[in-house]
């Protein structure tokens, strides 16, 4: 077998599959293969047999005696067989960078379940190349966007899309945007462990927990990601690596959820639902003390983020502008309001929303709550802001963004907006409340320019992920925080281009699970 003189080692493994630097004996299977898949190649024409003999012997063989080699190919074999090819190519070894390369054999690659089994697992062997052989700090992948079963293998190996160029390549008759993902190095240090991170309330939030994992394989490849939910039939059991049918909290003792820990080895745990917040933030200490940290706010703070009676009253106490609220229409200053709005106290602002109603129809509507507010309706333009305050009570991002299309209270279609007066505003509040993780503002800007606070979630919102992208590393401050580490002091704030969301369905093929009944 060849060897790299660049590489320590020259033999990985994952499983029954194997990476080994490529063999001259593949030189025929893998020109096949690149002449059946010219579709999702960079390669314009196919390859002759003196082309591949011309190309291996002129730039591979060289590769293996050079100490800085412009790539690194691998044959990789399952069970012993030859299955595909790839490696590290355009290497920056200033910048300790590389792109993937990666081809399956025709069949496989067809095969749209084996080929995410492959890809993944050839994925996880690379990364023991680039990040421990080489101790590169980035790898990343050019790729067209006709295959988003590539896409949901490279975000559930922990890449992150960092680019999307549309209508970039041109595919016999259709332009197909161009996509970029990367994976950083882990930046868990030596005595640091991979971590086992618990997400409740998981149910359908599939980029939340795909925005977990990206952070977990960034923290360290080995850490896991578990999830919990009262409902067994959830979405979200399907894209972790173990799942709890948690009981209801209700019900549920301290006893019980610590043995489960421990059982599971979880070092954190990520609530995700407004209902739950409370549970977790009274129980926070005991869990720290079994060394199981938790993303979730004081009590105090949780509890007047979740009444927006007393958010309202408690923004106005600290100096900041709020939304008129009371329990009563007649409770409210007299104006030139002529509608309101009517919303549940406690709870999801947008669960019963009554928007821009008439005295009369406040008053109707009012009667179907539990326990109703009111609030002048304000024309205007409404901003969500999403923060992170770190465990010194510091505000370590904040992303402000438009909420271009909402249904059902959460933003479909939402764009990053620069705009620092609106981040200073919210950062100084997320201080004075005493938050403590991530945290979601609700901002109205009148015509006339003034801002008013509505409400806050003190939570992982719905649409957060594009903060995640914009470089939010909500997840990864919380690990590191976790592990008694301290967090730089820059303030991350939304690019100066614009970042616009889409919240789409999409579907994922893969092979069948099987669950434990």
């Amino acid at each position: 077998m060849m060897t790299y003189r660049a590489l320590r080692r020259n033999q990985y493994r994952w499983q029954d599959y194997e990476l080994l630097p490529i063999r001259l004996q593949d030189r025929e299977p893998i020109r096949q293969w690149r002449n059946a898949q010219l579709d999702i190649l960079r390669q314009r024409a196919p390859l002759s047999p003196a082309d591949q003999d011309r190309y291996f012997a002129q730039v591979v063989q060289p590769l293996f005696e050079t100490e800085q080699p412009a790539q690194l190919l691998f044959s990789l074999l399952k069970a012993g067989e030859l299955i595909g090819y790839g490696g590290l190519v355009h290497i920056d070894w200033d910048a300790q960078r590389a792109e993937i390369s990666f081809l399956l054999e025709t069949g496989r690659n067809a095969d749209i379940p084996t080929f995410r089994q492959d890809f993944a697992a050839y994925l996880r062997m690379l990364r023991e190349v680039a990040f421990e052989d080489l101790e590169f700090q980035k790898i990343n992948t050019e790729a067209y966007d006709v295959r988003p079963y590539l896409t949901e293998t490279l975000e559930a190996e922990g890449f992150v899309l960092e680019a999307r160029l549309h209508r970039h390549v041109r595919i016999g008759e259709e332009w197909v945007d161009t996509l970029f993902h990367s994976l950083f190095r882990p930046t868990a240090q030596a005595t640091d462990q991979p971590a086992t991170v618990l997400v409740t309330s998981i149910g359908r939030k599939i980029p939340l927990l795909r925005a977990v994992r990206a952070a977990l394989r960034t923290w360290h490849p080995d850490s896991r990601l578990l999830g919990a939910d009262a409902d067994a039939r959830c979405l979200g059991r399907y894209v972790v690596d173990g799942f709890w049918e948690m009981p209801a909290l209700t019900s549920l003792s301290p006893d019980v959820l610590l043995a489960y820990c421990q059982a599971q080895c979880v070092t954190a745990i990520i609530p995700t639902r407004d209902g739950e917040l409370a549970f977790w933030a009274r129980h926070k200490s005991v869990l720290a003390a079994a060394g199981v940290a938790v993303l979730v706010s004081s009590e105090t703070a949780i509890a007047a983020c979740l009444d927006k009676l007393r958010f309202a009253q408690l923004v106005t106490g600290l100096g900041f502008a709020a939304i008129p609220t009371a329990a009563h229409p007649s409770d409210l200053p007299t104006n030139a309001f002529a509608t309101f709005v009517v919303k549940e106290r406690l709870g999801a602002g947008s669960v019963s929303l009554g928007l821009n109603l008439s005295a009369a129809e406040a008053r109707e509507h009012a009667a179907t709550l539990r326990e109703p507010i009111f609030q002048p309706f304000i024309p205007g333009r409404e901003y969500s802001v999403d923060v992170y305050v770190n465990a010194q009570g510091r505000a370590q991002g904040a992303i402000a963004r438009t909420r271009d299309l909402v249904v059902h209270g959460e933003s479909q279609v939402t764009t990053t907006a620069a705009y620092p007066t609106l981040v200073k505003h919210c950062v100084g509040l997320a201080e004075q409340l005493g938050l403590y993780g991530p945290a979601v503002f609700q901002v109205l800007e009148t015509e006339g320019g003034e801002l008013y606070f509505i409400e806050c979630n003190a939570r992982f919102g719905g649409a957060s992920t594009l903060g995640v992208a914009c470089g939010l590393d909500v997840f990864g401050w919380f690990l590191r925080e976790a592990a008694g580490h301290t967090l730089p002091t820059e303030l991350v704030t939304a690019p100066t281009e614009p970042r616009t969301q889409l919240r789409i369905p999409q579907d994922q093929v893969m092979k069948a699970p099987v669950f434990p009944n």
